[in-house]
């Protein structure tokens, strides 16, 4: 799942903003974080013990879905399971497959991508919560998430999370920032940043100009927000596009306040540089993915209990550890350290009231095309 790291690793992977931000993962990274939250001690909860679940079990995913420390802990508790791992890129690209006919039994996406299509395609079935003891450990806010349920019925699991803030070099910036509209703070022109995505930079836009609900705007509202972006855009010294991008922009100095995940803030930290993470105040747009059970599944058991095992909170707390992922399932904050919940920001969820899904708007060509515009003002 290159998800976001906050682009950086994973999310890359999966796409610019999860992967961004949370995920520069190393083989040793892996290996090291594996002692501390791989493994569990007891498996997770499933409708028949490990040894009675068997046969082939094939996974559609992000690869960090599947990273080697990550996974070992489940080949270990099903031992007679043959896992078989199909990565994709993004997840247009696992629409498109899946349509054209392959076929997996587990299948991981994300809110902000392509859940919400696989349901509304046939391509997720529905899933019987009763058979995943840990739903009711899920918090609430992230069961209302586009695509985890319709119409009644659960459709993904959804496993981890992260939002989207600001970054600031707090050596420059002593003052916490609090709001989008701080982006835009004249003191700061030409050393400001935003993320060279439609999606995001459009939702930061509305928001700061009041518009609370960035995913149904008008189309008034939309050239509002265009007009915004246009008249601003000596604002920004850049808008970048990868973790290595905004990473170096820090370092030289060259931008201090910018659109940015929890991960691109740590990376930096790392790296001996005073970078925060600050959320705004109009809203914290939130990535969120998951796995669900691809129609036409041939080996149900097994991906119940592959889907039990990802929402178990040893591998959520492995997420956390190893990408500073937010993760879904509560019973987390009773085994993490209070430094981990800190750092990982893993009571997050508990405040997602004011979250803005980092869902693609239903004019997605719209947007794409607004920010088009704005970057060839």
């Amino acid at each position: 799942m290159n998800r976001k790291i906050g682009p950086a690793i994973r999310k890359h992977a999966r796409s610019p903003r999860r992967f961004g931000p949370f995920a520069v993962v190393t083989a040793a990274a892996l290996i090291a974080s594996a002692c501390g939250g791989g493994s569990s001690s007891a498996p997770p909860g499933s409708s028949a013990g490990p040894a009675a679940i068997s046969g082939t079990l094939r996974l559609f995913s992000y690869s960090d879905g599947f990273a080697p420390a990550y996974i070992k802990s489940f080949t270990e508790q099903y031992p007679n399971v043959h896992l078989v791992k199909e990565p994709f890129g993004n997840g247009d690209e696992a629409v498109a497959k899946m349509q054209a006919g392959f076929q997996a039994d587990v299948v991981n996406s994300c809110v902000d991508e392509n859940t919400l299509t696989m349901v509304q395609d046939g391509l997720y079935q529905p899933l019987d919560v009763s058979r995943i003891p840990d739903w009711n450990n899920i918090f609430p806010a992230m069961k209302g998430l586009p695509g985890v349920q319709v119409d009644g019925k659960v459709y993904m699991i959804p496993v981890d999370a992260g939002t989207a803030g600001i970054m600031y070099n707090a050596d420059v910036i002593t003052t916490p920032p609090n709001s989008w509209m701080d982006l835009f703070d004249p003191q700061y022109q030409g050393r400001a940043a935003i993320e060279d995505n439609s999606t995001t930079a459009i939702d930061i836009g509305a928001l700061a100009n009041g518009i609370t609900d960035p995913l149904s705007m008008t189309p008034d509202q939309l050239d509002t927000v265009k007009n915004f972006l246009i008249a601003h855009k000596g604002q920004f010294r850049t808008y970048w596009q990868s973790d290595s991008d905004i990473t170096s922009l820090f370092k030289s100095n060259e931008v201090v306040i910018s659109s940015g995940y929890p991960g691109n803030a740590k990376i930096l930290q790392r790296d001996g540089m005073n970078v925060k993470f600050a959320v705004a105040k109009e809203g914290q747009m939130l990535w969120t993915c998951g796995y669900g059970i691809q129609t036409g599944a041939s080996n149900t058991d097994a991906a119940y209990a592959l889907l039990n095992w990802y929402l178990d909170w040893h591998q959520e707390l492995f997420e956390a550890k190893t990408w500073n992922y937010e993760v879904a399932n509560q019973l987390i904050l009773q085994h993490a350290s209070q430094a981990l919940i800190e750092d990982a920001s893993l009571n997050a969820p508990n405040s997602f009231a004011n979250a803005i899904p980092a869902s693609p708007p239903e004019n997605r060509a719209a947007w794409t095309q607004v920010w088009q515009e704005v970057k060839a003002a």
